[in-house]
């Protein structure tokens, strides 16, 4: 083309360069100083999109594991309250067969009454303890409330990020923790096929001992069958508590597990690769430099239209 002086194109061609390397230079500055790929959304659009759902369920993934370690605590916490009354009734087995020995008077008798009066309030007591102001036994004598979580020592923990989602597509993984009914005032409709400790509890009393053939450990209500049986029921909850405690730490180990792959998956959309940006870097930084150096060189093409004039 023709030598001009009034448009410099050349000039104009590299300041275009110049500009487009700054904003390249720029671009890999910022993502080696933040360690993201994606600094603005324009970067990769639909990849934003994609890795502000990745982080809030990982951040639900971390509350899940949370949770789920809380239900163990309150299991470990619950099953400890079993032991305890698991102790106590087999103490109330040992009164029983110690108050069917013939060779005991009634004083002997009595004592025992008064030992078991105490134990039977503490089995009790037992029943209204609680986790973090949370009742960890129920309160219910029917099945429909057994396995209803709105109801008093009745959990539903959520084992997943998705959390309670219930849709067309999924229902959030969850572990029901029936509830625990320990024991009663008295006896009633459900409390013998419910509570686990009902003969020792509701049937062997029945007011003040005046005497050792009424009430207490004299009460035909309380046999020996009938402990043997509250024992067993307490070895019954003990064994569920343990294995939902396993299913607990197995669902804990997967929540992990699926928190670090997302937490990976996430990682490849939105973190920068630094040894690939840093060579970017450096070829985006040389191709700046010499666009700035041949934007200097066109900006004097035009003293050579001057120096033919004044030859002229």
């Amino acid at each position: 083309m023709g030598l001009v002086i009034s448009t410099n194109l050349a000039a104009a061609f590299a300041a275009r360069q110049v500009e487009k390397n700054n904003d390249g230079l720029m671009q890999s500055l910022n993502r080696l100083s933040s360690g993201q790929r994606i600094v603005n959304p324009y970067d990769d659009a639909g990849g934003m999109a994609v890795q502000l759902k990745m982080q809030a369920a990982v951040k639900r993934g971390a509350v899940a594991k949370n949770n789920i370690q809380n239900a163990i605590s309150l299991l470990q916490t619950q099953d400890g309250i079993l032991q305890t009354a698991t102790r106590v009734v087999d103490r109330i087995a040992e009164l029983k067969a110690m108050s069917q020995d013939s060779t005991k008077n009634a004083e002997d008798l009595q004592n025992y009454n008064e030992e078991y009066q105490v134990l039977r309030q503490q089995l009790l007591d037992l029943q209204t303890e609680r986790f973090n102001s949370v009742s960890m036994f129920g309160s219910f004598q029917d099945t429909a409330t057994a396995v209803d979580n709105t109801n008093e020592g009745v959990f539903k923990i959520y084992t997943t990020e998705q959390g309670s989602v219930n849709n067309s597509n999924q229902t959030g993984p969850s572990v029901m923790v029936s509830g625990v009914y320990l024991a009663a005032e008295s006896a009633g409709a459900g409390v013998t096929d419910l509570a686990l400790v009902t003969h020792a509890i509701s049937s062997g009393f029945s007011g003040a001992v005046a005497s050792f053939t009424s009430g207490g450990l004299a009460d035909s209500g309380l046999t020996m069958d009938g402990i043997l049986s509250d024992l067993q029921k307490l070895a019954n909850a003990r064994a569920q508590n343990g294995a939902l405690q396993s299913r607990l730490n197995f669902s804990y180990d997967q929540a992990s597990i699926s928190k670090t792959n997302l937490e990976a998956a996430r990682s490849r959309i939105i973190d920068v690769d630094i040894a690939e940006e840093s060579s970017n870097f450096a070829r985006q930084n040389i191709m700046m430099q010499a666009s700035s150096s041949m934007l200097a060189q066109a900006n004097n093409t035009s003293r050579t239209a001057l120096q033919i004039l004044l030859q002229g």
